[in-house]
């Protein structure tokens, strides 16, 4: 059985999509996402490696049998598994694994810059040139050029936290980016939380702590990505305590990333909340609909063959979650349209398979309405009723919404859904809840969080 490197990466990006949905979200970020590859196959035998021994020991006794388990079934045949500590090539792996690239930046590097942000562990794709900008991303956009501009000296430590997929991770090696163009002699380095953990405990193992500690202390610019999963890790939280300390004296720039707020990370020391919070905290939010047709015109700028406006403006107007599943839908509607390029607007949502995710997620009426219920704190058969309570209004305009643009039901059926017999009240919820999207960010931001509720469930 033999592969090449980059079958290797394939067969072990398809491993993962699995696994992910047989372990909790932060086990698989912390021991799986970024902490495994694929080396090679020997005699039916798959060798995954990983960086220490402590994600060696986690997985032998959590996730072996399950790999070898998924590998078998994705290859035709019995697979056992094998895993193997093997830190510097895994380094190198790790500054391109799992990165979402928008498209191609337009500046050259020269050699020394290129260096340079290989030594930090940053994508040379996340500039500041690569980032589309929109309201939603307008304030952390500034924030973040700003500190690189001035590290230390404004914003510091810079606190960004959002959902998945809207450029978090992207903004942030965007400084980093900056700071290498300019100097590619600084001291950066870009890590994310169990990467930190990971390094500190194979310093210990090793004996090798105070090299541990120069490393990170005599930073210029550090940036830690999923800064909440520290809070697991009481050991890994002092360490970090101090090396904040040292740094933040120095007058060195620190930048954190996480999916919440510092307020809303559960167990995290007190001390290091306050630190969190001590610079500027500042949110992303899911893109908005303009911002979503900006980012599929300019990937489509860099193709040789280009999907018409129109079917970009269907996109945008179907994915709402994140910049990844955005990118996602446009390459697979990419893909087809190079096989067949009549494809029908109208035939966009079936080609991106959201009928199939709607049948495996089970998702009828009923199931939207009492989500829409619960996140209004009312009973579902109000929705259904015919009171006309004003604040019965905006969340049955937020069920029409729902159920007519998640189930691709019709006007009519939607209407009858919620016990109404004019799908012209559907028409007006419809323009509603678009308006209201398009103008209050908190509104959009929790209309998102409520659909991917529903489809999480």
């Amino acid at each position: 059985m033999a592969f090449s490197t980059n079958d290797l990466a394939k067969v072990w990006g398809l491993v993962k999509i699995s696994l992910e949905k047989h372990f909790p979200k932060a086990q698989y970020k912390a021991w799986i996402e970024k902490s495994t590859k694929l080396i090679k196959f020997k005699d039916q035998k798959a060798i995954v490696g990983v960086p220490n021994g402590v994600v060696k020991r986690w997985l032998e006794g959590n996730a072996k049998y399950k790999i070898s388990h998924v590998l078998s079934e994705l290859l035709g045949t019995s697979i056992s598994v094998e895993f193997k500590v093997s830190p510097a090539s895994f380094r190198k792996k790790k500054q391109i694994e799992g990165a979402i690239s928008l498209f191609d930046p337009s500046a050259k590097y020269s050699e020394q810059v290129r260096r340079a942000l290989e030594r930090a562990n940053v994508n040379p794709r996340f500039s500041f040139e690569t980032f589309i900008v929109g309201p939603n991303n307008r304030l952390a956009y500034a924030a973040a050029q700003a500190v690189a501009e001035s590290l230390g000296e404004m914003y510091n430590p810079l606190f960004i936290y959002g959902p998945v997929g809207v450029g978090k991770t992207h903004l942030m090696q965007a400084i980093a980016h900056k700071i290498l163009q300019k100097n590619p002699s600084s001291k950066v380095y870009y890590c994310s939380s169990e990467t930190f953990l990971n390094e500190m405990v194979e310093s210990i193992r090793e004996g090798k702590s105070s090299k541990f500690r120069n490393q990170y202390r005599q930073l210029d610019l550090l940036l830690i990505d999923d800064i909440q999963f520290i809070s697991k890790w009481q050991s890994t939280q002092d360490e970090l305590f101090h090396t904040f300390n040292t740094l933040y004296n120095a007058g060195k720039q620190i930048v954190f990333v996480s999916d919440r707020p510092p307020g809303q990370i559960n167990g995290l020391a007190d001390r290091l909340r306050s630190r969190f919070e001590g610079g500027m905290v500042i949110d992303i939010l899911p893109p908005d609909f303009e911002t979503r047709l900006a980012i599929l015109e300019k990937l489509n700028q860099q193709k040789h063959i280009k999907l018409p406006q129109e079917l970009l403006e269907r996109i945008a107007m179907i994915v709402t979650d994140n910049v990844r599943s955005l990118i996602g839908a446009y390459n697979k509607l990419h893909s087809y349209f190079k096989l067949n390029q009549q494809i029908n607007p109208d035939e966009v949502e079936r080609l991106l398979g959201f009928g199939s995710d709607r049948i495996r997620a089970n998702l009828s009426p009923e199931v939207v309405i009492k989500e829409v219920a619960s996140a209004f704190n009312i009973q579902p058969q109000q929705l259904k009723s015919g009171a006309r309570h004003a604040y019965l209004v905006l969340p049955r305009q937020v069920a029409m919404y729902l159920i007519r643009s998640m189930l691709n039901l019709s006007l009519k059926e939607t209407a009858a859904s919620l016990g109404r017999k004019d799908h012209t009240t559907v028409l007006h919820a419809l323009r509603k809840i678009e308006t209201l999207a398009q103008n209050d960010k908190r509104f959009y931001h929790q209309l998102v969080q409520l659909k991917s509720k529903i489809l999480s469930r």
